[in-house]
């Protein structure tokens, strides 16, 4: 299972992060090209499929596959 962010349409909301039960991501240290700094899943080996990440992000900017 992978869990995909497309770094050029997060903008940090941290909503991902604040719904994921496992606590997946985490933000990055580094920018994108809109400045900033993008969601990293960090424990992506912890993800149990729900896709409440996906649903939840408003840009589309996560999927789950």
């Amino acid at each position: 299972m992978t869990v995909c962010i497309d770094i050029e349409l997060c903008k940090n909301c941290k909503l991902c992060m604040n719904i994921c039960p496992k606590d997946v991501f985490a933000p990055s240290d580094k920018v994108n090209k809109k400045g900033f700094n993008y969601m990293e899943a960090v424990k992506e080996a912890d993800c149990i499929r729900c896709k409440l990440c996906e649903k939840t992000c408003p840009d589309f900017a996560i999927y789950v596959k």
